[in-house]
């Protein structure tokens, strides 16, 4: 029930954060990178969202799963920030690397812009997730 918790308090900031980088920060740059293979109007990326929600459920619980039963209970957020960065690292490298690997056009700059933001985005979500582990008990 513990982990539930968890996973609900830190699934809208997974989100929130994800929305502001790619709809705000870097959406031109995603949609000038990603050219024809984005769904969109050229002026936004309108992504399927039921497979939106799959990726985002897949990621959120692979950090509850995966990263935060590894994060030090001494120390959580340093901790946290280290085991998501390593998280973030090791998907979105797949991911990236799968694509870049079986598309004719995924963009190098694109894979390094987004395995970067993989590893920021999991250890932040990451070290949340700790720290509310952590006051929870």
């Amino acid at each position: 029930m513990r982990d539930i918790k968890i996973f609900l308090a830190v699934m809208p900031l997974f989100l929130l954060l994800d929305y502001i980088w790619l709809g705000h920060v870097m959406k031109r740059f995603y949609l000038s990178e990603l050219g024809s293979l984005a769904r969109g109007d050229g002026n936004s990326i309108n992504p399927r969202l039921l497979a939106a929600g799959g990726v985002y459920l897949a990621l959120v619980g692979g950090i509850i799963v995966f990263a935060l039963p590894r994060v030090d209970p001494l120390q959580p957020l340093v901790s946290g920030l280290a085991w998501g960065a390593l998280y973030g690292l090791a998907v979105y490298t797949v991911y990236d690397l799968t694509n870049r690997a079986t598309l004719n056009h995924w963009p190098l700059k694109l894979v390094a812009v987004d395995i970067c933001w993989g590893v920021l985005l999991c250890s932040a979500v990451t070290g949340c997730a700790a720290m509310v582990r952590s006051r929870l008990g």
